[in-house]
């Protein structure tokens, strides 16, 4: 590990051989599985480059750590911003029957996939899950090796990169954060039948008490093939239904347990790929029986689940790890965040122009937690190849997590940040997506200019110190999106001891819990009976140079009382304040 200012508990636990061996995709489930993570060789590349085939690369890396980051070994930028990784592996005897896939969880951002100097596959976009059928380049005998070329321009050009900009690594301050670039997620490598099942879009319907199922193959397929979809409570069937592929079918699940946050009951589920002979495919994969939607209320739209008023309260979550910057170091590390969330008394999590790696989603399934999920931004205005890219990102970012019931609304832009064509694309998601709420820009009354777009589920204004509810609206459910930003410096656990820092306003602990409470009080008290639905407070930690988190960046001290605000957390949805 190299030197960093701060590093969390987690850090110190993490060995070569095994980081992050945890299986990467709880959502679609096979029993044979190889983790690729690990050392891998490594090194800077020129921006005219040959492949560098059978050659040792001069450095090493704990893949999947970005090579900014302190657990990757290397903790560099690169002027030209590409790099290259190398390893060999070797696929056991008993899958040479098999197709075999080699999956990536992220890479930031372009990445050229090279098998035996066979290039299997090429991908641009630094949050997606991708992957590539590697059969047909492997050996018949022994290891064969695996290329990983990378580019990452990042906040240089107007690609989806979120928080990071490439000035603050050596300068860190205000706003923006350290890039994370290259293998960020876990590489992997499965063995599937001639004919499997590529992916699924599950809906849960509780009013019909069903749900509805596509299921999709690998490859075109005759009339004979179906899929069959069987439901469990435990090891009890409740459900079972098949289909035919690439259409929905139904599967009805009588007196159905609800999903929540204070009953977060998955269902577990078996998807077969069957021909008039045999089978073909099986995978896992859960079900959470939820609805999320809009119910009037005295002429102002207010958020339900189930049916029921809820109201909507968490923290806004970057999800940057001083260690790991995008990737946290451990499973638990993932999983501690999400818990220690919940048992602050907040029900939901923004998770901020961030992609998590899959099992962040499942951890929230399964503790009862909701998610809106942000769309990765730019700072940057976007050509029109630019747009291209992010529509076609935005677009996988959904549909590779369409299935996870924690997730209930898709905020398409925040604060104008690279934002254009509002409408249509709002409208887009919509279509997409219609069992989901869709917010068209987080935070109306940000940045410049200064416009609000009448499209989506949610009209969300940012507000801070002290929270304020933006105008009704008889279309949109009001939201703020982000409010609070109270802040100090705890000695010790600061990121850059020299500054500049932002949100440090408060003199301690005791000072900042008051102003916490007296911020819910106004939710409370006046806010949600002027019909406001939801609000996310920010923040969780605090990152590198923004210093309002209820956690130092390193997860280590709690800045506010905890008891004190898990009371007040749990006074703004526990209780009907609807009525």
């Amino acid at each position: 590990m190299a030197d960093v200012p701060l590093k969390t508990p987690w850090a110190d636990l993490i060995g070569p051989s095994d980081p992050l061996p945890e299986y990467p995709r709880p959502m679609m489930t096979r029993p044979k599985w190889i983790n690729l993570n690990g050392i891998w060789e490594f090194q800077e590349l020129e921006a005219n480059y040959a492949p560098l085939f059978q050659k040792k690369l001069k450095d090493e890396i704990l893949v999947p750590f970005p090579w900014e980051s302190a657990l990757s070994g290397i903790r560099k930028q690169f002027s030209g911003q590409r790099a290259v990784y190398r390893r060999t592996f070797t696929i056991p005897e008993d899958w040479k029957s098999e197709r075999i896939i080699l999956h990536f969880g992220a890479v930031d951002w372009e990445a050229v996939v090279y098998v035996n100097q066979i290039c299997v596959g090429t991908h641009r976009g630094g949050y997606d899950a991708f992957f590539f059928d590697i059969t047909d380049a492997l050996k018949d005998k022994g290891p064969s090796e695996l290329i990983v070329q990378v580019y990452d321009p990042g906040s240089d050009e107007g690609i989806a990169c979120g928080k990071q900009s490439n000035a603050r690594f050596v300068d860190p301050q205000r706003y923006a954060y350290a890039p994370a670039s290259g293998i960020w997620q876990t590489v992997w490598i499965e063995p599937v039948p001639a004919v499997s099942i590529q992916d699924f879009h599950i809906i849960p319907d509780i009013d019909a008490g069903r749900i509805s199922i596509t299921v999709n193959a690998s490859r075109s397929l005759g009339t004979r093939w179906k899929a069959e979809v069987a439901v469990f409570d435990g090891k009890e069937e409740v459900g079972k239904a098949s289909g035919s592929l690439n259409e929905p079918f139904f599967v009805s699940i009588p007196n159905a347990k609800l999903w929540s946050p204070d009953s977060p009951f998955l269902y577990g589920v078996q998807i077969r790929l069957l021909d008039s002979l045999d089978q073909s495919d099986l995978i896992g994969t859960y079900v959470g029986m939820r609805k999320i939607s809009l119910i009037p209320h005295k002429g102002q739209p207010r958020l339900a689940l189930n049916n029921n008023f809820l109201f909507q309260f968490g923290p806004l979550d970057q999800g940057y790890w001083p260690d790991g910057i995008y990737t946290a170091p451990t499973d638990e590390a993932l999983r501690w965040d999400i818990e220690q969330i919940k048992q602050w008394g907040f029900n939901m999590i923004r998770k901020h122009i961030k992609v998590e790696p899959q099992r962040w989603y499942y951890w929230c399934d399964k503790m009862g937690i909701l998610v809106w999920q942000d769309m990765p931004s730019s700072f940057k205005k976007r050509t029109e190849a630019e747009k291209t890219q992010f529509e076609l990102e935005l677009q996988t970012m959904v549909k590779t997590h369409w299935n996870h019931p924690s997730i209930v609304n898709w905020v398409v832009f925040n604060e104008h940040w690279g934002l254009y064509d509002v409408e249509r694309l709002t409208e887009f998601v919509m279509r997409m997506d219609p069992s989901r709420l869709v917010t068209g820009n987080s935070g109306i009354d940000a940045g410049n200019p200064n416009i609000d777009y009448e499209v989506g589920h949610l009209k969300d204004n940012h507000s801070y110190r002290p929270p304020s509810v933006p105008l009704g609206s008889h279309r949109r459910a009001i939201a703020n999106g982000e409010y609070g930003a109270i802040g100090y410096l705890v000695q010790g656990h600061i990121w850059d001891i020299d500054g500049p820092w932002v949100h440090y306003n408060y003199a301690g602990k005791e000072e900042a819990t008051k102003e916490y409470e007296r911020f819910v009080e106004m939710i409370t008290g006046k806010f949600q009976q002027e019909g406001l639905s939801a609000a996310v407070y920010t923040q969780w930690t605090d990152v590198e140079n923004e210093m309002n988190g209820l956690f130092t960046y390193d997860r280590k001290v709690t800045k506010l009382d905890k008891d004190r605000i898990t009371a007040a957390n749990k006074s703004v949805w526990s209780a009907d304040r609807m009525k």
